[in-house]
């Protein structure tokens, strides 16, 4: 095989596992999951992002060299039962490590069970061996796997929403260090893992000098695009869950990637956010879930939501054929339209 033949072949093969993972769930919908809660563990056969979630260094590696998978195996052995599709957020804090150059405590949204650092790692040693350990121990490579793992994490969203303190306290140099460090060596772990970008807290002027700045330090590094929408205090929302305006962000700094919303919360009629949403460029959209803190879905509101996921899930894609109706697209060449009020 000459030199040339063989960068065709490994650019078909990169493509072709691309490709796959990406059709790893065929749901374009997903829920926010925390497992203590009956209410919010997710529906079968779709994505879940368990928010904080089990991949939290402090809880998994409480003393150096000694882990503990009990919450983490749970997780992972609850979604292989139901056909989910985990989004694993990573929070690279542990208290251990931090303690060990003396971080200033922060304080976090989720109390006694995080973190009570939010800093860099004090040693990018000691955060590469917890990451290792943690791929390693779901990558479903077959060498120190969790016993009976069937369906292997490949989805690694590193970090949350960082350009907010309580969820990160460094600077936008630091959390572009731990964000290419750690995707460089998940891809070097598992080759065909998929990396989710950090999310987005919405796109209002601080969260988009934050991106300005990050986006194209870290572009090379994320295979996904990942905006929030929580609706305001007062109550307000972007009608597509800032989509739109995240994707005109990504086009200035040259950044053509899948866009994901892993945070979806409405104020005002579900599907049709939820529609504007996929219409702008959304691939995904998972949902706040139905107990999840701040405004509520009205009882109406989440059935209607919930009858749409039902009867059009699966779609490959969707466009608007007037003012008051779309047309879904299905593998099948099958078509679905739905009406706007």
């Amino acid at each position: 095989m000459t030199e040339k033949n063989k960068i065709i072949f490994f650019n078909i093969l990169i493509f072709l596992i691309f490709s796959l993972n990406f059709s790893y769930s065929d749901s374009r919908f997903g829920e926010l999951t925390e497992m203590r809660d009956e209410r919010m563990r997710g529906k079968d056969g779709q994505w879940i992002r368990p928010h904080p979630g089990p991949f939290v260094w402090n809880k998994i590696e409480r003393k150096q060299g000694s882990y503990s998978w009990d919450e983490a195996d749970a997780q992972v052995v609850y979604a292989q039962e139901h056909n989910q599709t985990i989004i694993a957020t990573i929070w690279p804090y542990s208290n251990w490590e931090q303690k060990s150059c003396k971080r200033k405590k922060a304080r976090s949204p989720f109390g006694k069970h995080f973190s009570k650092y939010l800093s860099k790692p004090c040693s990018m040693d000691n955060y590469k061996t917890f990451l290792l350990s943690l791929v390693d121990r779901y990558d479903g490579d077959g060498n120190n796997d969790m016993q009976g793992l069937t369906k292997p994490i490949i989805y690694w969203e590193i970090m949350n929403e960082p350009e907010f303190k309580m969820f990160f306290k460094g600077k936008k140099d630091e959390f572009i260090e731990i964000f290419n460090f750690s995707s460089k060596i998940i891809k070097e772990k598992q080759k065909d893992s998929i990396i989710v970008m950090a999310g987005a807290a919405g796109m209002f002027p601080e969260n988009k000098k934050f991106w300005k700045y990050t986006l194209p330090k870290i572009k090379d590094n994320f295979d996904i695009a990942n905006i929030h929408h929580i609706s305001t205090p007062d109550g307000k929302c972007d009608k597509e869950f800032w989509v739109d305006e995240f994707a005109s962000l990504l086009k200035t700094t040259s950044i053509n990637k899948p866009i994901w919303v892993t945070e979806a919360m409405t104020c005002g009629p579900p599907v049709k956010a939820y529609i504007n949403a996929f219409l702008n460029g959304a691939e995904v959209i998972v949902d706040v879930g139905i107990n999840a803190p701040g405004k509520k879905m009205s009882k109406k509101s989440r059935k209607n939501l919930n009858d749409f996921i039902t009867n059009y899930d699966g779609f490959s894609s969707l466009k608007r054929v007037s003012k008051t109706e779309v047309e879904f697209q299905y593998k099948d060449g099958s078509t679905k339209a739905y009406k706007l009020n």
